[in-house]
This record gives structure tokens, sequence and C-alpha cells, in this order.
């Protein structure tokens, strides 16, 4: 009885001194089983830029390109547009190792651009193009400049809307087309706090051709193909979740 009460003690010992050791184990960043080492920030700053996120965006927009008239080939109506674009986006980064991240993310947004043709004449005209919203959907890859920015690059597809208004002799006709291309960017993200981050990034975009085709009393010069190149620098705040 008395060496059966005696392993009773040293159980109960040897389980406090488990229960004490534990969560100091646990805060100098190891795990039990395995014996492998714990991964956490310290150890892994990546994990600082990985996880989910939502964002707010806004920034300038610069419009590139032509309009051609598939009737004649020296009609270029189209050349720039400038404006502020604004929307938001979401995203999932991995972590690949201690200052790598492999991400995706989906990005929605409108833009101000306007362009209005200051030469109308009374044959049938483009009279105004503006951009409307824009969808992203592609990837980014990123390595840690230090424990608090990211540096990182992306690429994707990009699908923008326009509307163009044209002008035949008195008739106004407008029409909305989408236009799809590729992106690619890159820039710097910072950590602000733990859960809020703010990042800065310059966006090429280029757009195949987008295909406008008027209907109404208009005669074969109502078709415009219109092709566009786009430059943007963006700025975002995100919170990671």
């Amino acid at each position: 009885m008395e060496k059966s009460m005696k392993k009773f003690q040293a159980a109960m010992v040897c389980g406090g001194m488990l229960a004490i050791a534990t969560p100091a184990f646990a805060q100098s960043g190891y795990y039990f089983e395995d014996d492998e080492e714990q991964i956490d920030e310290k150890t892994w700053p990546a994990l600082g830029f990985g996880g989910g996120h939502i964002e707010a965006i806004v920034g300038f927009d610069h419009m590139t390109g032509h309009s051609l008239k598939d009737i004649d080939s020296t009609a270029n109506f189209f050349n720039s547009a400038n404006g502020v674009a604004y929307g938001g986006g979401i995203g999932y980064d991995y972590t690949l190792n201690p200052t790598m991240v492999l991400g995706a993310e989906f990005d929605v947004t409108g833009s101000t651009a306007d362009w209005k043709n200051p030469n109308v004449s009374s044959t049938f005209n483009m009279t105004r193009m503006r951009v409307g919203r824009d969808i992203f959907l592609g990837g980014r890859f990123g390595f840690l400049l230090n424990p608090k920015n990211l540096f990182y690059v992306k690429a994707g597809f990009a699908n923008t809307q326009f509307s163009i208004t044209g002008e035949n002799t008195g008739e106004t006709l407008h029409y909305d087309s989408n236009s799809s291309g590729l992106r690619f960017g890159f820039g710097v993200q910072h950590r602000l706090t733990k859960k809020t981050y703010a990042k800065i990034e310059y966006d090429y975009s280029h757009y195949g051709s987008g295909q406008f085709n008027y209907k109404g009393t208009t005669p074969d010069a109502s078709y415009f193909a219109l092709k566009n190149d786009r430059h943007q620098l963006m700025a975002s705040i995100g919170f990671k979740f």
C-alpha cells in the first residue's frame, strides 16, 4: 500500500511538472511532436503577410489607344483618357518559406477616365469614350525586403467595359462592350499593424480589340474596333483575416 502511494505521488509530481513545462515549451517556439521547431513570425517572417485579406483601392488611371472605323483606316479617334480608379479586392497569400509568399487576388474597380471627341463632323463619329468597370483575376509572388516590407510582382487576366457614344447627323447612339487582356504589375506592401497593411503598385494592362457595332439607322461606318493600353499607379489599405 505504501509503495502504491509513493508511485501515485510520483505520478502526480510528474504530471504537475509536465503541466507547468507545457506552456514554457509552447512559448519557446517548439512542438512536442517529432521535436520540430514551431513556425512563428520570429522564425518565419513571411507569416506576417500570409492568409486572407480584403482591401480598398484608389489610384491614377491613364488609358491610351486607338479606335478605327472599319471602312476608313485613317479615322483614328481615341488617343488617351485620364481619371481616378477606385474599388476593392480580396485575396489569399500562402507562405512558401520564411521570406517568400505566393498568392491569388480578385479585384473589381471603376474609373472616372473619360474622353470626348473635339472634332465631331456631320458624318458618323465617336463622340465620347468612358471607361467602366474593370475585373482582375491573377496571382502574385513576393519576397520580404525586411520583416515589415514585401516586394511583389503580379500577373493575370483583366477585363474592362467601355461605354461608347456615337453620333450620326443628329442621331445619338450608345454601345457598351467588354475588352479582355493581360495585366502585369509590381509593388511594395508595408505592415502597419498585425492586421492592417498599406501598399502601392504600378500596373500595366494590354487589352485586345473591343468591338462596337451600333444598331439603328447608322450605316456600316458605325462599326469600330477599340484597342488600348492602360497604366495605373494604385494605392491600397487592407485588412488581414
